[in-house]
């Protein structure tokens, strides 16, 4: 007898569990303009209304045939309305084949899973490189750094062009991206790198 009873609670415990669904996460996907803006970021990146900074998206362009894509980043915002779905930098723009004249295309934006984005990013940053003016902020006692468009968080290795010194800091900040500067140190990382006034540098990605 106890057998049964042991054996009919066995099966109210799982009959529930046996129903259960299990939830997909599916990608997101929109549809509609994205205009092109020109800046002076190096890579392949996307402004978008909602999508976090550093979110991995797959773009295609859809006003050409084939339709061309490319993944690309989240490296801005736009405000949300309902004429214009994302902006895309004029190196991307081109590599997707969008009329630079017309200035605009029909895209298709789907985001990217977690796990491959993921893996995306690290192939990404192990390629990224890029070089330019860099500048000392008055403060901050952290070996960190602001980008236009790096992700807060990501590592970069910066090294002194005229000193060869090197150093890795963490991106925790933004500024502006501009022909005159790509990075900003804070006071403790510029002077581990010898940089005073504003020095030529190249910055690389660190694997993570």
């Amino acid at each position: 007898m106890k057998k049964f009873a042991l054996a009919g609670l066995l099966i109210v415990v799982l009959l529930p569990c046996s129903g259960q669904q299990i939830q997909v996460s599916l990608p997101k996907i929109e549809e509609g303009k994205a205009f092109l803006y020109k800046t002076d970021e190096i890579g392949y990146y996307i402004s978008h209304a909602t999508y976090p900074f550093g979110t991995w998206v797959i773009v295609t362009n859809l006003d050409i045939n084939p339709p061309k894509q490319l993944q690309m980043q989240v490296g801005g915002r736009i405000e949300q309305n309902h004429e214009w779905l994302a902006a895309i930098s004029s190196t991307a723009a081109e590599l997707l084949g969008i009329d630079l004249v017309k200035g605009y295309a029909m895209v298709r934006i789907t985001g990217i899973p977690k796990a491959v984005r993921q893996k995306a990013m690290r192939a990404t940053m192990r390629k990224f490189s890029q070089s330019g003016l860099a500048v000392s902020r008055q403060d901050g006692n952290d070996m960190t750094a602001a980008h236009p468009s790096l992700s807060v968080g990501t590592k970069i290795r910066v090294t002194n062009l005229i000193t060869r010194k090197s150093i890795v800091v963490a991106v925790t900040g933004r500024i502006r991206a501009s022909k005159t500067c790509i990075l900003e140190l804070s006071r403790t990382a510029a002077q581990a790198a010898g940089i005073n006034q504003a020095t030529e540098v190249r910055i690389e990605s660190v694997d993570q």
